[in-house]
């Protein structure tokens, strides 16, 4: 798991990572609504919009350890599945308002998520906390290779740090970002973010709650994600 502050200007993570070992707690009701990427009207050479129907992978590496998350829409369905295909694999799964699944593909159990309970909102893929706060970004067109725009992107002024923004113009959405710090003109990558395996067109059956699973309570689901955590 990589620390927050890694993560707060990735364009796809959003708090999806942070919240990755809490998501089952109710939300604070003094907390903030979470940010809801819409079409953000800037100049922006590239879509910001999370697509209506989609599934991919999406992979952070840092330290040369990698962050694995499988995310997929289809219009008001949503699943997210942490730790995608490690033992220790968390799936939620949303049909509609109200209505959300916690599964352990590994135990073979899922419960029905409490009402009110926290939901994830892969929206926050899409767009990074700099766009939703509209911060002054400036973008610089590097080059283009086989469906590919690369773009420089600068957040402020210091020069102390540097995005790389790799677009695939099929699909119109960036697939692939690297972080860098920049000292004394020299530059170190401290963090990727890519788009694996993208389709427009996902799987009927990611939405469905697998038959063969046991439905349990919600403390035992507590208590076995949290056996799976601790191995």
């Amino acid at each position: 798991m990589f620390s927050s502050n890694q993560l707060k200007i990735v364009f796809l993570a959003g708090a999806l990572f942070a919240s990755a070992c809490g998501f089952w707690h109710k939300p604070d009701a003094a907390a903030s609504p979470p940010f809801v990427a819409a079409e953000l009207k800037s100049t922006i050479p590239f879509s910001s919009k999370e697509p209506d129907s989609y599934q991919t992978e999406i992979v952070v590496t840092a330290n040369n350890a990698e962050d694995r998350t499988f995310a997929a829409r289809d219009k008001e369905k949503r699943l997210i599945i942490f730790n995608f295909q490690a033992e220790s694999e968390i799936s939620v799964l949303q049909l509609g308002a109200g209505q959300s699944f916690l599964i352990a593909a590994n135990r073979k159990i899922y419960a029905e998520n409490e009402k009110g309970g926290r939901s994830e909102n892969t929206s926050d893929f899409f767009a990074a906390e700099w766009l939703s706060q509209k911060t002054d970004a400036q973008f610089e067109a590097l080059a283009a290779e086989n469906n590919l725009v690369r773009y420089r992107v600068s957040l402020d002024e210091t020069k102390n740090s540097e995005i790389i923004v790799f677009v695939d113009t099929q699909i119109a959405l960036p697939v692939r970002q690297e972080f860098y710090s920049v000292k004394d003109g020299e530059k170190r990558l401290n963090l990727t973010m890519e788009l694996r395996n993208f389709s427009a067109q996902p799987d009927a059956k990611l939405f469905e709650v697998p038959k063969d699973f046991r439905k349990v309570s919600l403390k035992e689901f507590r208590q076995a994600a949290h056996r799976g955590q601790v191995k």
